[in-house]
């Protein structure tokens, strides 16, 4: 194996010492668990060794410097420019802005620096995967590192960071910071608030689902940087045949262009001042209960959002086909009919989504077992999770529960609904931003109770890009 180069040692060591402050800010006034130990004293260890080796280095790479013959000497015409990959600390935004030449090196190196900075990463969300959060931000860092747009990857950086992480947990426990936390939280840059840390932001780390919430499972996810979406969308092509040197026939699409604007949703939080001086156990938790409260949010704005003002528009609002369920009604004949009245071409990638009341209805139309509807037993029962998966397929199909879905069987309920849902599009800005609210106030006397609020404000939106894609099953 080749010897790592200066600069990759380098890069090892801010691991290091980010995984060090991490611990410590983890487990701040708290004795560490002998795993945690062993890995602390380890990382120390590694750290003193990494910084004599890298003192070696650079004595000999100065030497041979030194040793170098004078370059004014040179061949004329042999110059030589060589662009620096990366800076000795990779979370320091302002140094790749003094070290890059041109906007497309300096994205390059927010780019490389923000992919090392993942490797690093641990995320508290009691249900965050790891090399899935990790995944998921290199992605988007990719995806928005091209040309001049760094925006993401020096997101990353800024609020990723374990100086940042570090200040964000001070401030929640009103502790004082030190200069280098002032300044991290001074690049916020929002009004009267701060950013959640990358490695606690909802809108970036996929977790699971606080209700059973099947959207952003089967929809279409796009994240942007700005306020709106644009997007290019086209109806079926027509094939034709024509005869031998006659002139080919007009077959294209129509095209459309639609757009989808984010807004607002928001969620408050309130905790003890001694919970919050108890970062280590806040952090997990106030995780859990923003996701908790944003998915909750999310399974109804995007089944049954109204469409108009900030609300999105749900699948059910923008799903104008509709198939009659008879009169408070349900048997299996309405089953089959729903999912042949949604065009061939959907079909393919069609998915049922409903309440569970509703299958559980569907279960119970055949007592033998549900053999002409179900592809499993009535044994082996609905088994669900928060994605809305209900562990069977529906007429051969995939079947997803939303518990915000009607369950009863009154007049013009919407029951269930099949269609292809890479037609329904989630939209996320990336970036939730808190406020601390330092003191909540008792209802009868109006004085302090001892413990603060976190306003928490994230935006996206959600639409029908196309409602040929979706039937709905509607009762009379």
């Amino acid at each position: 194996m080749a010897a790592l180069s200066i600069e990759e040692h380098e890069a090892e060591l801010t691991e290091l010492r980010a995984r060090v402050q991490e611990i410590d800010t983890e487990y701040a006034g708290a004795a560490l668990p002998d795993d945690v130990r062993a890995e602390w004293n380890e990382a120390n260890g590694n750290i003193e060794a990494k910084v004599e080796l890298l003192a070696e280095l650079r004595a000999r790479a100065a030497r041979i410097k030194d040793l170098a013959p004078d370059p004014t000497h040179a061949e004329r015409g042999a110059t030589f420019n060589v662009g620096r990959t990366g800076t000795e600390d990779i979370w320091d935004v302002a140094a790749v802005r003094s070290a890059s030449r041109s906007d497309e090196q300096a994205t390059g190196m927010y780019r490389d620096n923000a992919l090392r900075a993942v490797e690093s990463m641990h995320f508290p969300h009691s249900e965050a995967n790891r090399e899935e959060a990790q995944g998921q931000v290199e992605k988007l860092v990719n995806k928005f590192s091209s040309g001049d747009d760094s925006s993401f990857a020096r997101h990353v950086l800024t609020f990723g960071s374990p100086t940042y992480r570090r200040a964000f947990a001070k401030t929640l426990g009103g502790f004082r910071l030190s200069t280098d936390e002032q300044r991290a939280m001074s690049l916020t840059g929002t009004q009267g608030g701060f950013a959640v840390p990358v490695t606690l932001d909802p809108t970036i780390i996929p977790t699971s689902n606080g209700a059973v919430n099947p959207w952003r499972q089967i929809s279409r996810v796009e994240k942007i940087t700005g306020n709106t979406w644009n997007g290019v969308s086209a109806g079926a092509i027509t094939a034709s045949r024509d005869a031998e040197f006659e002139e080919v026939s007009d077959d294209s699409p129509t095209l459309a262009q639609p757009t989808a604007t984010v807004t607002k949703a928001s969620a408050f939080v309130p905790f003890s001042i001694e919970v919050g001086q108890d970062w280590a156990s806040l952090e997990s938790e106030m995780a859990t209960l923003i996701q908790d409260a944003k998915d909750v949010e999310e399974a109804t704005a995007f089944a049954t959002g109204a469409g108009t003002g900030v609300n999105p528009q749900g699948v059910l609002t923008g799903a104008t086909g509709t198939v009659a369920a008879g009169t408070a009604a349900f048997a299996v004949a309405h089953g089959y009919a729903l999912l042949e009245a949604l065009p061939a071409r959907f079909r393919p990638n069609g998915k049922f989504v409903a309440n569970l009341a509703q299958y559980n209805r569907i279960r119970q139309l055949d007592t033998a077992g549900g053999a002409n509807i179900w592809v499993q037993n009535l044994q082996q029962g609905i088994a669900g999770d928060a994605n809305g998966q209900i562990g069977a397929t529906f007429l051969g199909k995939p079947a997803y529960e939303s518990s915000v879905m009607t369950s009863a069987l009154t007049a013009a309920s919407k029951i269930m609904i099949f269609g292809d849902f890479r037609y329904y599009l989630i939209v996320d800005r990336i970036g939730m931003t808190v406020e601390l609210v330092p003191h909540l106030f008792g209802a009868t006397n109006q004085r302090p109770i001892g413990a603060r609020g976190i306003y928490a404000y994230w935006r996206n939106t959600g639409r029908v890009l196309s409602s040929a894609a979706f039937r709905t099953l509607v009762t009379t």
